[in-house]
């Protein structure tokens, strides 16, 4: 798949405003779902299974730069996302994200224990837009990996320019 190396401004806006409306579910360890929201300090359950590392990314390797992809690809580029994080011992809970009323879903991982370097080599293998950051005691932010956005949508609290 070729994609465009920038994004006309209004794609921009709406993606943001799309990323930003997102809920971010998250499958605990005892079969509980937390909501994780940009903007939001994340709920107590999500907090205490970040625990030390203080810090966690929930991320995809779905649909590049939130391009449609078939769900057999989808699949096959998670299961990719997964296999690094197994082999590398980070620990890791699904997710999903989705907008409350819509169809659209796409599966997610929290991941804890990776380190900023890694996180960008996912993001980069994966051809990600965005991910979220979710860190102790502070509200979830937005980090965004297109330098080309940033004068499209300028600066904002619940936003990080990676």
């Amino acid at each position: 798949m070729s994609l465009p190396a920038t994004d006309p401004a209004a794609r921009v806006q709406a993606l943001l405003t799309l990323y930003r409306e997102s809920r971010y579910d998250v499958c605990l360890p005892r079969g509980d779902i937390a909501t994780i929201r940009i903007g939001e300090v994340a709920p107590e359950s999500v907090l205490r299974w970040i625990g030390k590392a203080g810090i966690a990314f929930y991320m995809t390797a779905c649909n590049p730069r939130s391009h449609s992809l078939p769900r057999e690809e989808n699949e096959q580029r998670l299961e990719s996302m997964r296999a690094y994080v197994r082999e590398h011992g980070f620990a890791f809970l699904e997710g999903i994200g989705h907008i409350p009323g819509e169809a659209w879903r796409e599966p997610n991982l929290l991941i804890r224990g990776i380190s900023e370097t890694g996180v960008a080599d996912l993001v980069r293998l994966h051809d990600q837009n965005s991910i979220v950051v979710v860190r102790a005691q502070a509200p979830v932010t937005l980090r965004v990996y297109r330098s080309d956005w940033h004068a499209v949508s300028g600066d904002s609290a619940d936003l990080e320019w990676a």
